[in-house]
């Protein structure tokens, strides 16, 4: 998978899910890098929509807890 955002982390989840060997390939630093670049934005999405179900269950299952769904995240 190219690109360790969301988009790229939930497809990785999806695979994990399925069994299948997965490798994430990140241009920067971490995963989420350029997330990280514009952390004083507000997303204008609330968290409902922003978390893929099958990576919050992995996420979940790893000690990870949602935020308030009505609340909107900062980049």
């Amino acid at each position: 998978i190219i690109g360790g955002g969301p988009v790229g982390l939930a497809a990785a989840a999806q695979l994990v899910s399925r069994g299948l060997p997965v490798k994430v390939y990140e241009a920067g630093s971490a995963v989420g890098s350029n997330l990280l670049d514009w952390g004083h934005v507000r997303v204008f999405t609330p968290w409902r929509y922003c978390v893929d179900a099958v990576a919050r269950k992995l996420l979940e299952s790893h000690g990870w807890r949602m935020p308030e769904t009505e609340a909107f995240p900062t980049a």
